[in-house]
């Protein structure tokens, strides 16, 4: 199987190696091109000559901006049709405008973290509907997964601090900061009350559950995998750290679905 990585940044190269291990073990050939700096005619030109060469099968790790232009490209030039397949590696699929691919016939898979029928982003898209535009510039338009993850964020730290004052540990206390540069690293004593306080936070945020391992890394969450039909995304599966992918088919095609099953492609991957 021959793949081929879109990539923007450094935040894309770990993606790139965990690809390069899997493709390893599995014989898959993998190219990748960094595209920091493309303009719209950069795009098209790359895509015209990954077609010269036969290349059908795409992993895209773009951030949100990127992404949507890239995507309006691969329209422009008629790479969204039946026998192109692109896999979009953020965790936000519900946050691309697909609209133009749904009756191309590409194939099209993603990750949604963020689930739309928890009662936690119910609520708070409840509230966020009712901001007034005017005050809040941008309210118009749904938060997207990013939002999501920075809010759970920043309720880890708080429930870290509430735990560290429950405890009577004063992080306040300035106490010996030690020297920056020092080598072998000196830790700050209250920084390692917090680290150990933030790997026991468990919670129930925007992104599911949040917890970590010993390591720091989250674990115990799942996100959702979605495939665009002619009708809309669709979800055919989920991922978690334990069961890894799972594919489903929760609901009878559509009637005006004219994909089926003999057109499908089963994307087996890893969530690092």
């Amino acid at each position: 199987m021959n793949v081929f990585l879109l990539c923007l940044t450094i935040s894309g190269y770990a993606i790139l190696q965990a690809i390069m291990e899997k493709a390893g073990q599995n014989n898959w050939q993998v190219s990748a091109i960094c595209v920091e700096n493309f303009s719209d005619a950069n795009y098209r030109r790359l895509l015209e000559d990954l077609d010269r060469r036969q290349e059908k099968k795409f992993v895209i790790d773009l951030e949100a901006e990127r992404l949507q232009n890239m995507l309006e490209q691969i329209v422009s030039v008629g790479k969204h049709v039946k026998g192109y397949h692109y896999i979009m590696a953020n965790l936000g699929f519900k946050d691309i405008n697909l609209e133009r691919f749904m009756h191309g016939g590409a194939n099209v898979t993603g990750f949604q973290l963020v689930d739309f029928s928890n009662p936690m982003v119910i609520k708070l898209m409840q509230r966020w509907n009712k901001l007034d535009q005017r005050e809040y510039p941008g309210s118009d338009t749904p938060p997207k997964y990013t939002s999501a993850l920075t809010y759970d964020g920043v309720m880890v730290m708080a429930e870290a601090f509430r735990h560290l004052r429950r405890q009577k540990v004063d992080i306040s206390r300035r106490g010996n900061a030690g020297d920056c540069l020092a080598n072998p690293a000196a830790p700050w004593n209250q920084g390692i009350d917090m680290e150990r306080t933030l790997k026991q936070v468990r919670l129930q945020g925007l992104t599911g559950n949040v917890q970590f391992d010993h390591y720091g890394r989250r674990v115990n969450y799942t996100m959702d995998v979605f495939e665009l039909k002619n009708n809309g995304p669709r979800r055919i599966g989920y991922w978690n750290d334990a069961d890894k992918l799972v594919l489903i088919q929760d609901s009878p095609l559509h009637p005006n679905d004219t994909s089926g099953m003999e057109n499908r492609t089963v994307i087996v991957t890893t969530i690092m």
